[in-house]
């Protein structure tokens, strides 16, 4: 009986299955930094503290990053570190200094995003483009 009861526990904590989530970052400027990607688990942590991040050398207009990731939905930035300083750099009313993308292509006015703003559900092997502006 403990061995059905062992079996039946693997089977519901392994039905969780990763889907491959593939970000291409465009407009890159070219020779000028590096460019981080980074993936949001929730609102709470959202511009706190990343669920993981890569980042890569600013050497073609557009990068790919790669990240294997349970189904769940994620928030997504992108960002062009200029001046290699690991840190998104602001101007005053928090306006960044610095190339910057989200998730869906959201374009904020007068705020920061939301996590909702830039969240996509993944399900799914899937590939989305952001614009860096």
């Amino acid at each position: 009986m403990f061995k059905f009861i062992l079996i039946f526990c693997w089977i519901g904590f392994s039905s969780a299955k990763d889907c491959m989530l593939t970000i291409v970052a465009k407009n890159i400027r070219v020779g000028k930094g590096n460019v981080m990607a980074a993936i949001w688990k929730d609102e709470k942590s959202f511009f706190k503290t990343p669920l993981t991040s890569k980042s890569l050398k600013a050497d073609k207009q557009a990068l790919e990053f790669s990240f294997e990731l349970p189904e769940g939905e994620y928030a997504i930035s992108v960002y062009q570190n200029i001046n290699e300083n690991n840190k998104l750099d602001l101007w005053i009313f928090n306006m960044p200094k610095e190339p910057v993308g989200f998730g869906n292509n959201f374009r904020p006015k007068f705020s920061a995003p939301k996590f909702r703003d830039c969240a996509i559900n993944l399900n799914e092997p899937i590939k989305v483009e952001i614009e860096l502006k």
